[in-house]
């Protein structure tokens, strides 16, 4: 449902929010093609001093929440209507994997979520002998599995500082309006030798240059290792690793033949993104040509679900593939 808000009159400019530098090269423009909250034009741009990539012009920061519409977190679930907490872990369990993977030599302790959603992480990480906690900032965020969740901001809520084994934070970072305050906050809570993880968006990627796949506006910053390294130095963290890994969000680079194959056949950049990137309605994308079903679109489908999966890996080995995972360290 598409809203008014967003107009391109109170959209505002801002500078690299890891570095500061208002020295930038526009990259292309984009628009909110999951949710449709608008019809705005946002600015993708690239600073030339740390690489980072970020949303400019984009929404005022009290503006943000408008962004987020009442289906945003079943969206991830593919349903429109609320599930059950089986239906939900089991609807994760490879993204699940996927991130304890990230953080499984680190050894049981207290644990901190940042962006806990419904839990789900939280759950998978007590049953492995963690002490887990989570903040989420929407109240409105149901809880199925009634774990433990402090609802509100991070930045200001009183957690006890210097207390946490590991804060987590799963595509949370790029969210942020200023990156830097949180892990300045992660920084505080972290124990010495804490560590730090999570997976962010990877500009040098085919997904997210090619295809403009990450979620606008909503993401507002999109990391590359350099920038990210940056971001951990001047908040007081060692950087440990960086790397990329399909595994836990996956299937980024999926529809990409399709999506070409469209273009090619007559579909302007805006309908075919948004066939692509409607959550509620796959069929449109994968099945039917302007609404009709369509053989050709189905067994094109049927091949690039088939075949993306080489590309990925080729992708993450070379460090470009779309999901870039971290792990940080408090001295």
């Amino acid at each position: 449902m598409i809203m008014t808000t967003g107009t391109p009159s109170s959209l505002v400019e801002v500078d690299c929010p890891v570095c500061g530098s208002n020295s930038s090269r526009l990259l292309f423009h984009v628009k909110d093609w999951v949710l449709e909250t608008t019809e705005a034009m946002f600015g993708v741009r690239k600073c030339r001093v740390c690489g980072c990539g970020y949303v400019s012009p984009r929404p005022p920061a009290t503006e943000m929440k408008a962004y987020y519409g009442d289906d945003y977190y079943w969206s991830f679930e593919g349903s429109r209507q609320p599930l059950s907490w089986p239906e939900v872990i089991n609807n994760r369990k490879e993204q699940l994997f996927g991130k304890y993977a990230v953080v499984q030599n680190v050894r049981p302790g207290r644990l901190l979520d940042v962006g806990a959603q419904k839990g789900e992480f939280m759950w998978y990480m007590r049953e492995r002998g963690w002490h887990v906690e989570g903040v989420e900032l929407d109240h409105s965020v149901p809880n199925p599995g009634s774990m433990p969740i402090t609802y509100g901001d991070v930045l200001t809520l009183p957690f006890s500082e210097g207390t946490y084994d590991l804060v987590t934070a799963w595509a949370v970072l790029e969210h942020f309006y200023e990156p830097a305050r949180l892990v300045e906050r992660v920084a505080s809570l972290l124990k010495p030798g804490g560590r730090f993880a999570g997976v962010v968006t990877n500009l040098n990627s085919v997904q997210a240059r090619l295809f403009k796949a990450d979620d606008f506006p909503r993401h507002l910053t999109l990391f590359t290792s350099t920038s990210l390294r940056l971001l951990a130095e001047r908040c007081g963290l060692e950087m440990c690793a960086t790397w990329t890994d399909q595994r836990i969000f996956g299937g980024a680079l999926n529809g990409a033949a399709l999506y070409l194959l469209k273009r090619a056949g007559g579909y302007s950049e805006d309908e075919a993104r948004r066939e692509w990137k409607d959550w509620r309605d796959p069929l449109a994308f994968y099945a039917k040509w302007r609404g009709r079903r369509s053989v050709l679109v189905l067994n094109v489908s049927r091949l690039d679900r088939a075949l993306t999966w080489v590309p990925e890996v080729v992708l993450d080995r070379l460090g470009l593939g779309f999901n870039l995972c971290f792990v940080m360290r408090k001295p």
